[in-house]
């Protein structure tokens, strides 16, 4: 299948072209268009410029690959992994060929708010390669940056399991998994009642403090809520009422796990990141000293 066309706007469009002789299995695609373990992507059949296509429309998410640009703690590691074999059993047990998952993290999108992931799945009936799910934990593993050394256990563990054994079961890893959240998860609350505990994972997430430095005045304005919006409403967390190309909620800022991500809102003279346009409604990561153009207001953002 060839990709075509991606948009975003409220939600993030992705449309694949359907190669001619190529039929769409309705079963797959109902199945597929149920509400699923987080994954709220839809799909139907379209026609774009005179082609058919699979139209996806994806929740206004972000990108694993970019998502993991950011360094991972082992329970957000653990959550996005179950989350992802959660959704391969969906498939396996609804006779949905797990090969044809698109298992690339260019096409994985990661809800920031609660981890969930969504997945893309293909229902036509035509040859797909075969899938070998553990070497895709393998290759997701070698790009995950670990914020701790907890998680450099933990992936320790899983590699050490994966090498164990002869035949790799999709629904015995996947419990293997779960097993690890779940001590994960004790061993967050027997942390969290320790009086003498002085750095939590949380803390940890609390401690960047982003800024944006406008150009023109070099005035410094300190993102400090978790969700800050700019633009000329007064509604907007930062006002800019010199400039009328500025529209009334340009964009919008949101820290999340330690990180913080701008998405333009659909602006009139849209929002640019180091010069490139970013595409509305879609969450776009920002690293230190990247130049923000909103039409042609510019800032620069800094952490300290």
């Amino acid at each position: 299948m060839d990709q075509m066309e991606e948009k975003s706007y409220d939600e993030f469009n992705l449309n694949f072209k359907i190669e001619d002789g190529v039929n769409v299995n309705t079963d797959e695609l109902t199945y597929y268009n149920y509400e699923f373990v987080g994954n709220k992507v839809t799909c139907e059949v379209g026609f774009v410029d005179g082609v058919n296509v699979l139209s996806y429309n994806i929740p206004a998410t972000l990108p694993l690959s970019q998502f993991l640009r950011k360094q991972l703690y082992k329970g957000e590691f653990l959550a996005i992994i179950s989350n992802i074999l959660n959704q391969l059993i969906y498939f396996e047990e609804n006779g949905m060929p797990i090969k044809k998952a698109l298992l690339n993290t260019k096409y994985m999108y990661i809800e920031l708010s609660t981890l969930d992931i969504q997945l893309i799945y293909m229902p036509v009936e035509k040859d797909f390669a075969d899938c070998n799910i553990c070497e895709f934990i393998q290759l997701f593993i070698s790009k995950v940056r670990f914020a701790d050394m907890q998680c450099v256990e933990c992936v320790d563990t899983i590699l050490k399991y994966l090498d164990s054994r002869m035949m790799f079961q999709l629904s015995e890893f996947y419990q293997f998994i779960l097993q690890l959240e779940t001590a994960n998860i004790m061993d967050d609350t027997i942390d969290s009642s320790d009086t003498d505990t002085t750095v939590l994972t949380q803390m940890q997430y609390k401690n960047i403090v982003p800024y944006l430095v406008r150009v023109r005045t070099n005035e410094l304005v300190p993102i400090e809520k978790a969700v800050f919006e700019v633009g000329k409403s007064v509604e907007c967390d930062f006002r800019i009422l010199d400039n009328k190309k500025i529209s009334r909620r340009h964009c919008t800022f949101k820290v999340s796990n330690g990180e913080c991500y701008i998405r333009d809102n659909n602006s009139t003279n849209h929002t640019y990141l180091n010069g490139k346009l970013i595409q509305p409604g879609f969450d776009v990561m920002l690293n230190n000293d990247d130049y923000i153009r909103m039409a042609d207001e510019e800032f620069k953002y800094w952490v300290r």
